[in-house]
Formats: C-alpha cells, sequence, structure tokens
C-alpha cells in the first residue's frame, strides 16, 4: 500500500471515530453528576472525558481521581468534589473512590467552609456543628450511592454511621447504618457491637438489647468459631443494666467462666 493510500485510511478512520465519539458523548453526558461548564473546564477537558469509551473508562477515572487531589490541595470544593464523583462514576465498583468522596465532602470540605466564613476563632459553634452536620449528610448521600452501586456495601455503611454519629450527632441514625452494617453479607466483625452501642446510648435500650441479642444468637456465635465471646460480654452488661431476670437472660454457655 502506498503512502498516500495509508495517510487517506487513517484520515478516514479519524474522521470515523470522532464521529462515534461525538454520539456516544452525547448519550453517557447526560449520566454524570453535578458536572457543569465551570467543572469540566477544571479537568483535562471532554476531550479526556471522551476516554470512557470502551476500557478506557477505569484509565480516565484514575487520571480524574489524581486531578482531583489537586484541587483538593487548593481546597476548591466545586471542582474537587465534581472530579472525586466523576471517578465514582466512571468506575462505580471502585470502593476505594466512594469511600474517600464520603469522607472529603463530609469531613474536609466542612472544614474549608467554616475557614471561608473566617476560621474557628471567628466562628460559633452552633454554626460550627450546623456547617459540620450539613456536610456530613452530603457525604453520607454520597456513601448511601456507593453503597447502592459497588459489590460491597459494609465498608460504606460503617462510614455513614461514623458521621452520622460524630458530625451530624444523631445517635439513632448512626444506629440504623450501623445495623444495616451489620446485617450486610461483608459485615466487619465490630459493626454489630456499634449498632447496639449506639442505640443504647440513644436511649433505646430495650430496642438495643433485643436486637443485638437477636443477631447473637442467629448470626455472630453461627458466623465465629468462638461464639463471639466479646459480644456476649457486652449482653451481659446489658442485661445487668436492664435488670433482666434469671429465666429470661441468654442462657449460660459452656465457655463462660
Amino acid at each position: 500500500m502506498s503512502a498516500w493510500a495509508t495517510w487517506t485510511a487513517s484520515a478516514a478512520l479519524l474522521i470515523a471515530a470522532g464521529s462515534a465519539s461525538d454520539r456516544s458523548w452525547a448519550a453517557v453526558r447526560p449520566c454524570i453528576p453535578e458536572l457543569g461548564a465551570r467543572q469540566l473546564e477544571l479537568s483535562a477537558g471532554q476531550g479526556v472525558l471522551l476516554g470512557v469509551l470502551g476500557g478506557l473508562r477505569t484509565l480516565v477515572a484514575d487520571v480524574s481521581w489524581l486531578r482531583s487531589y489537586v484541587l483538593w490541595e487548593r481546597k476548591e470544593e466545586a471542582g474537587c468534589e465534581a472530579l472525586m464523583r466523576l471517578a465514582c462514576t466512571l468506575d462505580p465498583h471502585a470502593r476505594y473512590f466512594w469511600e474517600q468522596t464520603g469522607f472529603a465532602v463530609g469531613l474536609d470540605m466542612a472544614n474549608w467552609e467554616i475557614r471561608r466564613r473566617g476560621g474557628y476563632a471567628r466562628v460559633s459553634k452552633e454554626v460550627q456543628d450546623h456547617v459540620f452536620a450539613a456536610y456530613a449528610r452530603k457525604g453520607i448521600a454520597v456513601l448511601e450511592e456507593g453503597a447502592r452501586t459497588s459489590r460491597n456495601r459494609a465498608p460504606f455503611l460503617i462510614v455513614a454511621g461514623q458521621l452520622a454519629e460524630m458530625k451530624v450527632r444523631d445517635q439513632r441514625m448512626a444506629a440504623t447504618y450501623y445495623r444495616a452494617a451489620a446485617e450486610s453479607e461483608d459485615a466487619p466483625w465490630y459493626a454489630a457491637r456499634f449498632a447496639a452501642r449506639t442505640a443504647w446510648e440513644a436511649g433505646d435500650r430495650a430496642q438495643a438489647y433485643a436486637w443485638y441479642r437477636d443477631h447473637w444468637s442467629s448470626v455472630l456465635r453461627v458466623r465465629h468459631e468462638d461464639r463471639a465471646p466479646d459480644d456476649l460480654a457486652e449482653l451481659r452488661m446489658m442485661e445487668d443494666a436492664l435488670g433482666v431476670p434469671a429465666m429470661r437472660r441468654i442462657p449460660r454457655q459452656p465457655w463462660e467462666r
């Protein structure tokens, strides 16, 4: 094949690829959340975003995530959040992206907002608490989305519970997330204890004990070879605090002292 023919064929392929990219972008763009013109300018531009085609999705997700860290260091909230969420959209099974986006939105960006308002010395404690709660709820929303799209639910629910407990300061909300994590297939060993503790501290003592007891009996002692003795010890303390009659307590286990 002559050089002229080679160049002609290459040009034709580029034109066809460009046309296909335009059509693909038109279809994909509406699915990308919260990306306006300003946020797109902060990224490498639409040309890079066309990498969502085929196997380049994860590569563009990684590039978007790296770029988001540049904006994170500059404390540029809108662009940082947009690029982090873009990475989550392009690689929805990446636990790291979702988890860190939830932390960044729920914790870091709240600190940035307080600094924009004059810093901790000038912003009242009441306003600080309000800002942290508002951003924590945004972070929780990100984590809920991650729990729906990722292969593993429990890690996102645990972080959502931590934000609810520490920043929203809602023990019942935290208990709900911890309980959902404990009831997930990939539940970490401490999730049930977190769920029971926060519900107990919220004042729902009888409900906390009833749920924890049922979960220990049906799940924990079956799933764990050692029969989850630390959880049983927590349940014994709850029984003492509630004054549960001896005949209604969890039967004493052979391995208990």
